[in-house]
């Protein structure tokens, strides 16, 4: 058994504004599901390029999803096998650090 993914509703709105991202997001969704974290150096082992962002006191995990297209933003409860997905957006988007606005 996996990590249970929370928020999917927001991947499936992402991607019915961009089409293109529905393959990559959702390999990214099926590692996910399969995966066994316990700890973010585990995350970067399955994705190297995830990144650990400290955002008011919580940290945060940004994966770069579609080679470097597309960010995911969540939080991850290692203990509970959860994966919580904040924000998705495009790397455009991310870049302009609007995201952080949201959280």
């Amino acid at each position: 058994m996996g990590m249970n993914v929370r928020g999917k509703i927001l991947i499936d709105e992402f991607v019915a504004e961009h089409r293109a991202a529905a393959k990559p997001l959702g390999r990214w969704l099926a590692v996910v599901e399969c995966s066994q974290w316990g700890n973010f150096a585990q995350v970067r082992e399955t994705f190297r390029n995830a990144d650990l962002v400290r955002l008011n006191n919580v940290n945060y995990v940004v994966f770069n999803v579609g080679g470097n297209k597309y960010r995911l933003v969540t939080e991850i409860d290692y203990r509970g096998t959860l994966v919580v997905v904040d924000v998705v957006m495009t790397h455009a988007q991310y870049s302009k650090d609007r995201w952080k606005d949201k959280l």
